[in-house]
């Protein structure tokens, strides 16, 4: 697996050009090769939306798309993603500037989106859009440690960053059959992972399979906190995906299973300190909380006296200090 990142948040100009470079790379070392990107109804964009498939249907020229029939949404096909052919071996450019500068765009806008990313990425691969969305789609369905084999939309922006940060032996069996997968995560950054030549996965043990399942459960709440540190105009971590599910884990192994505590456990971790909740008194709380106490954290946080909350705002960074090496 490889990764690479550039432009911070808002930088469309500077994200487009990086993806065009790279996919303009791709072209010219892999000749036979399509350029697809991925659309996700399931997260739709708005009727007016130049994506939207009503447009799509009316561009000229009509881009070729494949419909990838998640087995969990064959019921309603309008909501399973749409496979859109943006380059073909032969073509000279891209048929179509605008559509690839909108995925570019829509990306971007959507990338910490509560609703969850409507362009999921772009694919280069030697299967044509029939082809690949049918391997996307067999690939959804992954088993299960607990009940058996269920459907997992890896696909979608944050649920492949997680397992690209985390579960780098199941990359090689998801994107078996293509050369790159750029994705844009929840810091507006341009991300690309890549199967190795052999398309095999590596064993992967139960643990690990109980772990990716725990880590893509937790992706509720990580929005949450996202939407939160957005709201509040805090900046957005680095590798936002695994970080967050860190935090959201670790407020878990404190004891927390609300929302708004896990949301405040998180935040205060990222605003104050990493290590925030090894006051003391916050340690009382959480013995409490998780002891069946009727309160929330914010509720048990706001009961103590100022000097207290003095105490726990500069806890980590006071310990920090008071560990680092004197200065010679």
């Amino acid at each position: 697996m490889t990764t690479t990142e550039s432009t911070p948040a808002g930088h469309e100009a500077e994200l487009r050009e990086h993806l065009r470079t790279e996919l303009f790379q791709v072209r010219e070392q892999y000749p036979d090769h399509f350029i697809h990107v991925v659309l996700d109804p399931n997260h739709p964009v708005a009727p007016f939306d130049l994506l939207h498939p009503e447009h799509l249907v009316a561009r000229k020229p009509k881009p070729l798309w494949k419909r990838i029939e998640r087995p969990d949404l064959k019921h309603d096909l309008d909501i399973c993603p749409l496979l859109v052919t943006i380059f073909a071996p032969g073509d000279r450019g891209y048929p179509d500037e605008a559509l690839l500068n909108e995925t570019i765009r829509c990306a971007i806008a959507r990338c910490a989106s509560i609703n969850g990313a409507y362009v999921c990425g772009w694919v280069a691969t030697t299967s044509d859009a029939s082809q690949m969305a049918s391997r996307i789609a067999d690939r959804c369905v992954i088993a299960n440690p607990l009940s058996g084999r269920k459907v997992l939309p890896w696909f979608e922006p944050h649920r492949l960053a997680l397992i690209a940060g985390n579960h780098a032996d199941m990359i090689d069996w998801m994107l078996a059959g293509t050369t790159r997968w750029w994705f844009v995560d929840a810091a507006a950054t341009l991300r690309c992972v890549a199967a190795h030549e052999t398309g095999m996965a590596a064993h992967v043990s139960v643990q690990s399979m109980h772990a990716l399942w725990a880590e893509q459960e937790r992706i509720a709440d990580a929005r949450r906190v996202l939407m939160a540190l957005r709201k509040s105009e805090r900046a957005i971590p680095a590798h936002p995906e695994t970080r967050l599910d860190a935090l959201v884990k670790l407020a878990n192994d404190q004891g927390l299973r609300g929302q708004q505590d896990v949301i405040l456990f998180a935040l205060n971790c990222l605003t104050l300190s990493p290590t925030w909740y090894e006051h003391p008194n916050i340690q009382q709380m959480l013995r409490d909380i998780t002891s069946g106490a009727e309160m929330s954290l914010a509720d048990a946080i706001s009961a103590q006296p100022d000097v207290v909350l003095d105490e726990i705002a500069f806890y980590g960074a006071e310990r920090a200090l008071a560990s680092a090496p004197a200065l010679q």
